[in-house]
């Protein structure tokens, strides 16, 4: 192969750099020195302001990442990036409501590999189905703690969980129901959420590598209206 000298010095080590093929039909140099590659221009598909809301129907409609990323065209570096960008701009909705009933139940996933067990718990209101909040994490006494507090701020009417021994603790005695029938709306909303959620399917190679994008995708799916 024949190698032709470039006028272009690296940017490590300021050398002349060579021509060295090429890379997606654009011309890539090497270093003879530090043997580094690069480009002489660097071009980055970015995503455009106008598809913003595709990159959240993508995720919220079971597109994992690096499926998006194919489909929009861009580096799943980048997805990640929007993604975790978009969720922090996400705030959780302010409710004026009372005397409301509300469900409370957990879904079970994992973290990189599934001896690292999370729990994503949430509430709904059982008239709306909207969901008031949810904590991802273990399920501990102290995370349920957050999940209920918020809802008693509410002033409710009834709280329906399961059997988990840690409820009744948290839960005024009044107010708190054990009914098994009484949860099948959030019951079925966790089967909804495991359809839409890419990461969240069960019996596939599909699983969450981090908690902050876990939660990320969580905001997008709950709280971010999108127009049909």
């Amino acid at each position: 192969m024949k190698i032709f000298v470039a006028k272009m010095k690296c940017k490590y080590c300021d050398t002349k750099c060579h021509k060295k093929g090429k890379r997606n039909r654009r011309q890539q140099y090497q270093c003879p020195v530090c043997y580094s590659y690069q480009k002489q221009n660097y071009v980055r598909n970015s995503l455009k302001s106008y598809d913003t809301e595709l990159l959240i129907k993508l995720n919220n409609e079971g597109l994992g990442i690096r499926s998006i990323g194919r489909v929009l065209n861009i580096p799943k570096s980048t997805v990640s990036k929007l993604i975790f960008t978009l969720s922090k701009e996400i705030k959780q909705p302010t409710l004026k409501e009372s005397a409301e009933e509300y469900e409370v139940d957990e879904l079970r996933t994992f973290i990189g590999k599934k001896e690292n067990e999370c729990w994503i718990c949430y509430a709904i209101n059982r008239n709306t189905k909207e969901v008031i909040d949810f904590v991802v994490g273990r399920r501990t006494k102290s995370n349920l703690k957050k999940l209920i507090d918020s809802i008693l701020e509410l002033e409710p009417k009834k709280i329906y969980t399961d059997k988990l021994n840690v409820y009744p603790n948290l839960i005024p005695k009044r107010i708190h129901s054990k009914a098994f029938i009484k949860t099948n709306h959030i019951e079925r909303k966790n089967l909804t959420i495991r359809t839409h959620l890419k990461r969240l399917n069960r019996r596939t190679i599909c699983f969450s590598k981090s908690l902050v994008m876990l939660n990320a995708c969580l905001l997008l799916y709950f709280w971010v209206e999108i127009r049909t």
